[in-house]
């Protein structure tokens, strides 16, 4: 069995990629998903992680988070010998170094999940606390909102609207595979197997 520590944000695609992984692997992947936005507070993450790492009897664990969402991540990874993918968050998680890169390259964009626009009022009006006022100072720097549609269910452009009524920036849908996902996960789940 391999024990999988994740953010929410990833709970649809992990679901459809997991038979697939295990499979492969050959292992039974148990995951234990901790709430979206935690990364908003460095110490409600910790303290995610902690207790999921309870929930698993305090062994190794492959934590399914980017390596920005604690600026002490490698610390805490290591002091319970667990691992987790070498992005730096779900964007490039989603989207595989080269395809970031490439998106990167064509503006100052704001990258969200599609699952992560299915929970924006939970991560910015509820865990982060921000009003209409909030979300346009705080996504004023980029030039546009890029949702990531992995292809798990369907965006509605009442979705996206209410989302640009929130933010005020331009909203744009940019379909993706899961294969770069898939491919870090894999990695992932492999080294805690192998460790």
């Amino acid at each position: 069995m391999i024990p999988l520590i994740g953010c929410g944000i990833f709970q649809w695609e992990l679901e459809r990629v997991l038979p697939e992984i295990e499979k492969t692997l050959g292992e039974q992947i148990t995951a234990k998903m901790v709430s979206p936005a935690l990364d908003v507070s460095e110490a409600k993450l910790e303290q995610a992680l902690r207790e999921s790492l309870e929930f698993f009897g305090n062994q190794k664990c492959g934590w399914l988070y980017g390596g920005m969402c604690h600026t002490n991540m490698a610390d805490l990874a290591k002091e319970s010998g667990s691992v987790y993918p070498s992005p730096a968050n779900c964007a490039s998680i989603f989207l595989g170094p080269e395809k970031k890169k490439e998106l990167d390259a064509q503006g100052n964009f704001y990258y969200i999940s599609s699952g992560g626009l299915r929970l924006w009022r939970k991560i910015y009006q509820e865990e982060r606390g921000w009003d209409d006022t909030d979300a346009r100072i705080n996504f004023s720097y980029f030039e546009k909102i890029i949702v990531l549609d992995t292809g798990i269910f369907e965006i509605s452009d009442e979705e996206l609207l209410d989302f640009f009524d929130f933010t005020q920036i331009p909203v744009e849908v940019e379909p993706i595979s899961l294969d770069p996902f898939k491919s870090i996960l894999l990695d992932l789940c492999s080294r805690v197997l192998n460790s």
